[in-house]
């Protein structure tokens, strides 16, 4: 029977944010305006008594220069540190507010993240990642492939209706035309069968003739992929709590909300 995307898109997002414990390894790759970038890393989930907790280690070559990200949630507050040479800096948000403030605005604010897969990870993991493409993207045609010996679905998508428009309103100057630094169309390689029955090994995020005007299929702009998964590792809370040291923190929960959201959304509130 021909398989519905959006189906299999739900019910990807749905199990994986079941997933009590969760270890894969992680390859990110940026290829636009001219620039390639490739991270490495690891991502972590570990979900206890209703508490989501998730935690991303990633290094990136950038100029010959070896830059960092870690980025640690405790269910409460999203700890980031970002290290290039000898300098690092350390952020903290409080997860729960910037959640509050979003979901009210879902689209404007999906549409500002959804080039970032890192960001949205940053707010609640893979899950929020997959649920985010899943309320953005109409997944119109699935294949049924093989990757590396092991069955899967490649799902194709391209922007829902209602986020054309609010692209459409952000960027009036375009004639409706998308942005170059956000995609034309996503795709998505799922799990076909098998222990991790339909777990994401890859997303693409993907640009009409993003490497030249010479050739106008999608090509990916920004991917990342995700291997080595398994579920047999030990994990407990204290390991996805952050040990701050002597480190100065930078409150950065407004700034992101800022960026998420048009002015004046969500006031401020002190805690």
């Amino acid at each position: 029977p021909t398989q519905n995307g959006q189906y299999l898109m739900h019910k990807a997002a749905e199990k994986l944010g079941k997933e009590p414990v969760l270890q894969a390894a992680i390859r990110h790759r940026i290829h636009m305006f001219g620039h390639k970038l490739v991270g490495t890393g690891y991502y972590r989930q570990f979900q206890q008594d209703g508490i989501s907790r998730h935690r991303l280690e990633f290094k990136t070559q950038v100029a010959g220069e070896v830059t960092s990200l870690t980025q640690v949630c405790d269910g409460r507050h999203l700890w980031v540190r970002e290290s290039s040479g000898d300098t690092a800096k350390l952020s903290r948000i409080d997860v729960r507010r910037v959640l509050r403030a979003i979901s009210d605005s879902e689209i404007s604010s999906e549409v500002s993240q959804i080039r970032a897969p890192l960001s949205l990870i940053a707010l609640g993991g893979i899950p929020r990642l997959m649920g985010a493409l899943q309320r953005s993207f109409v997944f119109v045609r699935v294949e049924e492939d093989n990757l590396g010996g092991v069955p899967v679905w490649v799902l194709h998508g391209h922007w829902t209706e209602a986020y054309r428009e609010q692209i459409k309103s952000t960027f009036p100057t375009l004639d409706g035309k998308v942005p170059d630094h956000l995609p034309d169309s996503a795709k998505v390689v799922l799990a076909r069968g098998g222990g991790f029955d339909l777990f994401p090994f890859k997303i693409h995020f993907q640009k009409r003739g993003a490497y030249s005007t010479d050739h106008l299929e999608d090509r990916p702009i920004v991917s990342l992929q995700l291997y080595q998964v398994t579920r047999n590792v030990h994990m407990e809370a204290s390991q996805f709590e952050y040990q701050r040291g002597d480190q100065v923190v930078l409150e950065r929960t407004d700034a992101l909300i800022g960026q998420l959201l048009p002015a004046s959304e969500e006031p401020a509130e002190d805690e």
